[in-house]
């Protein structure tokens, strides 16, 4: 599959456990492709994605929600300046959210399956817990109550919920030790001026067969 080079879009796509097609998709734009996959989001980002609740409503509507191929996507716009960094083999990926004037304002652990290259960029699957960190490094959990509404329910077994759990451990000990890609100074990284937000090509949904590959 395609190594991608810098100012290339690649399309992000997280794919449902529930029936293998796209949940959400969100163009991004290539820095480097190498050791790590980094990409950048501009704010301004159009965005398609089906699974559109309130923080308020995310626990309970687990229980009730449709198979993501029934669901209605909708395009959304995102907000904020964000760099995502995505580790070959790693269940998590780290993302850095920059204010307006361009400093540092969080760490985000997003946990996910290790992703997948397709022809348009990557696919992996959203696992349902995040660590959200100052830039001082202290963190907390983010939506820990619905994971555990997950395994309650049964959409998570306790291997697949102890495996998420190492994950973000790793993201933890990485941030607090400052190790790769900690370490990289992607904190006073500025993207060209002439970088703006991309768009999602027509076939952003098609089905690259990575559902099955996705933890």
């Amino acid at each position: 599959m395609a190594v991608w080079t810098s100012d290339d879009t690649a399309v992000i796509r997280y794919i449902a456990r529930s029936d293998g097609s796209v949940a959400m998709a969100i163009p991004a734009i290539v820095i480097r492709d190498d050791d790590l996959l980094a990409t950048y989001v501009p704010a301004g980002t159009r965005f398609m994605d089906n699974w559109v609740v309130t923080e308020d409503e995310r626990v309970t509507a687990v229980s009730t929600i449709k198979p993501s191929a029934r669901r209605q996507h909708q395009e959304r716009i995102w907000h904020t300046n964000t760099i995502r960094l995505y580790l070959p083999g790693k269940a998590f990926s780290v993302w850095l959210f920059f204010a307006e004037n361009g400093q540092l304002s969080a760490w985000y652990g997003n946990l996910e399956a290790p992703f997948v290259r397709t022809p348009l960029g990557i696919d992996t699957r959203d696992h349902g817990l995040d660590v959200v960190a100052s830039p001082d490094g202290s963190w907390r959990w983010k939506d820990e109550a619905e994971f555990a509404w997950r395994l309650e329910l049964g959409i998570d077994s306790v291997a697949h919920q102890t495996a998420v759990r190492a994950a973000s451990e790793e993201f933890i000990h990485r941030l607090q030790n400052r190790s790769f890609p900690f370490d990289q100074g992607w904190e006073s990284w500025q993207p060209p001026d002439e970088w703006q937000p991309r768009q999602l090509p027509l076939n952003w949904a098609a089905d690259f067969g990575t559902d099955a590959t996705l933890s």
